[in-house]
């Protein structure tokens, strides 16, 4: 049987014992305490079972803390995450026997019991209990029991709910990027310019030709469809505002067909392959390819519940020639063509539209089947 004194050691013993668990809970949520809040979890203390004097007491204590630790309080179970449910009974002793009595007078002579449960699913998170004789006494220790009970409870209720994974599982993106494509043309014929001795009389040096290289901004928007899990197809308008040989804007139509592979809620990787069709505009380009081929991939972070940020990858080859006009009639070449390709890399935003139905993992029973 404990005395008062040794009450007094086993409260001392049993709050040094959580002193460090309790240290390291406040000081990770000090470090959090700017990103995060309790007000969006919301608590319930319903009437206390106990007598009128001790349910009146500690009904109003544990509001009081609880509302003061910064959850939200409500004034019915239905609209609360958590219920805090607290009984009032006395301190009974039972034997090996089973034969139970009260505690002997020196030893306290209530027990709260303190039961936090979740509305959601009615589970009973944690249960404990704490002695006491006066509710005087208890001044110094609800605090403490409250803290020993929302221990148990996450700091939001964005911790307590499954990773939402709408962003990418939608049926339709209106995908908007700004491009940065390196355009090349490869010199296939001629080399050189050859001087026009008809008309000029001489034998000046031949001008020498080359490769061309060059970057240049461009923009994109576009519609993807989602109709399966792990594949799109997405049309979309590309229109490039220089052209390092027509020196002229080249719109293009494109076509990708896409494979999504999502590893992760936060994460999406599409690899595709992409059919360009561009459109010359420029009087100086004689021929120019009607159709490209090639491949590419898109990296994309969830940006939101409607969409993501995304970096796209991707090389397209031009098939035919492109044919530059030579109007310079001093020399007798008058085409000069190229082979295009280009390099591409885009940062852009796609925003979805109407939710897919919720993928559900098939169980290894079915996959056997």
């Amino acid at each position: 049987m404990l005395d008062r004194c040794g009450k007094i050691r086993y409260i001392y013993i049993y709050m040094m014992k959580r002193c460090l668990c309790f240290l390291a809970l406040f000081f990770l949520g000090g470090l959090y305490i700017f990103a995060q809040s309790r007000e969006d979890i919301k608590i319930y203390i319903p009437p206390v079972l106990a007598s009128v004097d001790q349910a009146a007491y500690f009904h109003e204590n544990f509001a009081m803390e609880t509302a003061g630790a910064g959850y939200t309080m409500t004034d019915s179970q239905s609209e609360a995450d958590y219920s805090l449910k607290l009984e009032v009974k006395p301190n009974m002793i039972i034997y090996d026997d089973g034969y139970e009595e009260l505690a002997p007078p020196e030893e306290p002579q209530y027990v709260l019991n303190i039961h936090l449960v979740r509305t959601e699913d009615d589970v009973e998170i944690v249960a404990f209990s704490f002695p006491f004789d006066e509710v005087d006494e208890m001044y110094d220790y609800n605090l403490y029991l409250l803290y020993e009970a929302m221990a148990n409870v996450p700091f939001t209720k964005e911790f307590e709910v499954e990773d939402d994974d709408r962003w990418r599982n939608k049926w339709l993106y209106i995908r908007m990027s700004l491009d940065y494509p390196v355009t090349f043309y490869r010199l296939i014929s001629p080399t050189f310019l050859t001087y026009n001795r008809d008309k000029y009389p001489g034998d000046p040096i031949p001008r020498p030709l080359d490769n061309r290289i060059s970057p240049w901004l461009a923009a994109t928007v576009g519609v993807e469809f989602q109709y399966l899990y792990w594949m799109s197809t997405e049309f979309s308008f590309n229109l490039s505002f220089s052209d390092p040989m027509s020196e002229a804007f080249v719109p293009s139509v494109q076509v990708e067909q896409k494979f999504p592979i999502k590893p992760s809620t936060h994460f999406m990787i599409e690899p595709y392959l992409v059919a360009s069709f561009p459109m010359n505009t420029s009087p100086m380009v004689s021929e120019f390819p009607m159709f490209g081929g090639g491949g590419g991939v898109q990296f994309g972070v969830k940006g939101g519940n409607m969409g993501a940020f995304f970096v796209d990858v991707n090389f397209i080859y031009f098939l035919g020639q492109v044919g530059l006009k030579q109007e310079d009639d001093r020399y007798v070449d008058t085409r000069i063509y190229y082979n295009r390709f280009t390099l591409g890399l885009g940062i852009g935003y796609k925003l979805g539209f109407f939710d897919r139905p919720k993928r559900v993992p098939r169980q290894p029973s079915e996959q056997n089947n």
